[in-house]
């Protein structure tokens, strides 16, 4: 009896250990990572629109991501950030997008299909300014007339002005003034940032010289006034631009005559100063050689010069600002590309830089196109950006072109080359 009861305790315990064993290793089998594979992260979105798209995979934080296309042609949309868990995306035709996002998670892969039905706008998009939301001029010769200024106007109201001159099909011209001077708009949609074009233009009215009409890309000279240009997308998705800019670094920018950080005030003139008259070229005369004193951060002064040329308003500071007694402004300064190619300062050439900047070369001209993927951010270092919303421009010149005063970046419009059918290749 005794013996039968021990036979019967031993095989009690061994069936006990064999399902611990047993349910172990089943555990085990259910947990393993590389089995996991979500089939069904799937989103929505209209064309021109930034949408996240975020892994669904249960992982530790310490697990990489890479996202890569399955049957997405890199012509038609942007993906960045794609080694995190969220990427961001955004196209620019209908279609059906799929990647494949692969997580390593300390040693374990995992798989993850996600899908995107990209689908028409609800309503038509404009390839052009939506809105003015800024329009800071520095002084100049121009500032007063385009847009034009009355005595009496405010701030408000020349803004709504800007407004009328660029947030339209075809736009009419404004001035920056000299340096510094800025204008910022958006669009009604995002600019998408599709890897290897051109993204967008800023029109201007800068043109070639027909005197050499057979200059080289690197020596094109005419009329360039180039402007700075900075972009910014709604991250916070309130419909301002007041997100974090990032600027285009174009061919000037490291160049050795550059100045970064730069910093210039601008003085208001005493209305009752006595003119300081000069020399000039034919007609034109210098009726105040000392007229608009300015100082800057790198130890240095000087004037903007008051001419009677183009029949401009001989009031070149902002009529809006008349009780302001000094303007500054900050940005990136371009080196000096006005030339006096006639030796007696009759005739001046501003020579463009090879690219990246508004107001540098003719409209129609590819090298007017700008490239997102060429923005820095404040520390000059390489950003990745969806795309863009906002646009911010202003005159990285400080110089003076002889009789035809100081040098000051036009704006006239600005358009989104994707939405055109624009396809310019990038540098």
């Amino acid at each position: 009896m005794y013996y039968k009861s021990l036979k019967h305790l031993k095989l009690l315990l061994l069936f006990f250990f064999a399902t611990v064993i047993l349910t172990n290793c089943s555990d085990s089998d259910n947990t393993q990572p590389d089995k996991e594979q979500v089939e069904n992260n799937e989103y929505n979105a209209s064309r021109f629109a930034i949408v996240s798209l975020s892994s669904k995979v249960n992982v530790g934080g310490d697990a990489t991501y890479s996202w890569t296309a399955v049957n997405a042609s890199s012509e038609n949309y942007s993906l960045t950030n794609n080694s995190s868990k969220e990427a961001l995306f955004a196209a620019t035709e209908v279609g059906t997008y799929e990647f494949k996002v692969t997580i390593n998670d300390k040693g374990n892969t995992k798989t993850e299909t996600v899908k995107v039905f990209v689908s028409a706008e609800a309503k038509e998009l404009k390839s052009y300014i939506e809105k003015v939301f800024e329009f800071k001029p520095a002084p100049g010769q121009f500032v007063n007339d385009l847009p034009v200024a009355n005595d009496g106007d405010t701030a408000e109201r020349i803004l709504s002005r800007a407004n009328s001159y660029l947030a339209k099909k075809n736009g009419d011209l404004i001035s920056l003034g000299a340096f510094g001077g800025y204008i910022v708009f958006g669009f009604d949609h995002t600019i998408v940032n599709l890897k290897g074009k051109r993204d967008f233009r800023v029109l201007g009215n800068a043109f070639w010289a027909d005197a050499n009409p057979n200059l080289n890309a690197e020596l094109r000279g005419g009329s360039s006034e180039a402007g700075v240009i900075m972009v910014s997308y709604d991250k916070n998705k309130n419909g301002l631009p007041d997100d974090e800019w990032f600027e285009i670094e174009g061919g000037g920018h490291k160049m050795a005559k550059t100045i970064h950080n730069y910093e210039l005030t601008y003085h208001r003139p005493d209305p009752n100063k006595t003119p300081v008259p000069g020399g000039g070229t034919g007609t034109v005369l210098f009726t105040d050689m000392e007229y608009i004193y300015w100082t800057d951060n790198q130890g240095k002064n000087g004037y903007l010069a008051q001419n009677n040329a183009y029949n401009h308003s001989l009031d070149y500071w902002p009529k809006w600002l008349k009780d302001q007694e000094t303007i500054t402004f900050k940005g990136t300064r371009l080196p000096d590309n006005a030339v006096d190619e006639s030796g007696t300062g009759s005739y001046f050439v501003q020579y463009a830089f090879l690219y990246g900047y508004a107001d540098n070369a003719p409209n129609a001209d590819d090298d007017s196109g700008i490239d997102i993927n060429w923005a820095i951010d404040k520390n000059g270092k390489k950003v990745e950006l969806p795309g863009i919303d906002f646009v911010k421009v202003y005159n990285g010149l400080n110089q003076q072109a002889g009789w035809l005063g100081e040098t000051s970046t036009e704006v006239m419009g600005a358009t989104d080359l994707h939405l055109l059918g624009e396809n310019i290749p990038t540098r």
